[in-house]
């Protein structure tokens, strides 16, 4: 008896020889035509054979095997056996994108589209067996990001400011390929917004709050793990007068490193502050302004600045 008969359709020949590799390797025992039909063999005897002393039929599943009628015979007779037993003996391995009407449509497969051949190999060893672990990863990521580094830069003339932030970042989260971020302005002053990295494209988002809200576009989806730089720059006006002295970051996911540096075109200015502000109503936790000498441009560096707090910078 072997673990596995593959059934697949001659085009597809090269994902079916991969699979019973992958399988061999694993110490599965595998059946498959273009390894064990020799020339003379006869090729229904051998079919008949095949499915009678393999334990479960794997299909290589795409739009030519739903065509063809070999491959209709090979897995509506598993068929049978899966529905009289009530075990699995059908596994269909996805390598397409495909409609599924019919017999073959309630069979759960394994997706293998647009993966990558390890995760590929993992899906499909990960489907075979008949049970798995009942142990979760753990509690889900909260956070969608944890940012190694943070830079904003800030330069500051009398009518318009410009704002350049730089992350370097971990995916905790991955299946999308979009983040969020938001910028807080004065309702009656405009904000150019840019992406300074090449792949990465902004997108305005209309949420009628205070904020300007906005996401960070990648031209892939983010993966768990996956390591991501991006910057961005915005132009804020300041005709009305309204910003005076300050700017302040928000710390609303993880960050090992906040860099912050101010370069201002008041050249009267001879010191700044910094200040860590708690986002609690009573401000109970909120810590005095520190005094600095400003000798442009100033760099403020924060290491694991805490979650919930404000850093604010001002003169």
């Amino acid at each position: 008896m072997k673990d596995f008969f593959i059934s697949y359709t001659g085009v597809d020949e090269h994902f079916a020889t991969w699979t019973a590799e992958l399988l061999e390797t694993n110490h599965y025992s595998v059946t498959i035509q273009a390894w064990d039909f020799r020339a003379g063999d006869n090729f229904v005897s051998k079919i008949d054979e095949a499915l009678k002393e393999c334990e479960k039929l794997v299909i290589i599943l795409s739009n030519s095997y739903l065509k063809s009628k070999w491959c209709e015979a090979e897995w509506t007779s598993k068929l049978t056996e899966q529905v009289q037993l009530q075990k699995r003996r059908i596994i269909p391995i996805r390598i397409e994108p495909v409609d599924l009407k019919g017999l073959l449509s309630p069979i759960v497969f394994i997706d293998i589209v647009d993966k990558s051949e390890e995760d590929a190999k993992r899906a499909i060893l990960n489907g075979l067996v008949d049970s798995v672990p009942r142990k979760s990863k753990g509690y889900p990521a909260y956070y969608n990001l944890e940012h190694e580094v943070i830079d904003i830069d800030y330069y500051v003339n009398e009518a318009t400011i410009t704002y350049i932030k730089t992350c370097k970042s971990n995916v905790l989260v991955g299946g999308r390929d979009r983040i969020h971020n938001r910028i807080t302005w004065f309702a009656d002053e405009t904000i150019e917004l840019f992406s300074l990295t090449d792949g990465v494209r902004i997108e305005i988002l209309d949420l009628r709050d205070t904020n300007l809200n906005y996401n960070v576009v990648f031209d892939h989806v983010l993966k768990v793990g996956e390591e991501i730089e991006f910057r961005v720059k915005a132009i804020l006006s300041n005709k009305n007068r309204h910003f005076s002295n300050f700017f302040s970051t928000e710390v609303i996911a993880p960050i090992k490193n906040l860099n912050v540096h101010l370069t201002l075109a008041d050249e009267s200015v001879k010191k700044v502050f910094t200040q860590k502000i708690s986002s609690s109503p009573m401000n109970v936790r909120t810590e005095p302004p520190v005094e600095h000498t400003y000798d442009p441009p100033y760099h403020w560096r924060v290491e694991n600045p805490e979650l919930n707090f404000e850093y604010k910078i001002f003169w």
